[in-house]
């Protein structure tokens, strides 16, 4: 999903007291107890959100949601 113009510097929020933040609205958190404690998405404040589509919605079918299941992936440079 791309980031809204000079919105750069606000893609992944990092702080310990967080689960996986993406966006300085928090447009994607996973919470750190994921399957106790209900996500949230809301796209558009840094990431667009495709056209014609409900950005409250978008990624997970609904606002607040709870993860199943997760994959994590590293990379080196």
């Amino acid at each position: 999903m791309p980031l809204k113009v000079g919105m750069e510097q606000y893609a992944i929020y990092c702080h310990s007291g967080y689960g996986p933040t993406f966006g300085g609205g928090q447009d994607l958190n996973i919470p750190n107890a994921p399957n106790s404690n209900m996500g949230y998405v809301n796209l558009n404040h840094t990431y667009q959100c495709p056209t014609g589509q409900n950005a409250n919605a978008f990624l997970t079918g609904n606002q607040n949601f709870t993860v199943s299941e997760m994959e994590v992936f590293g990379f080196d440079k």
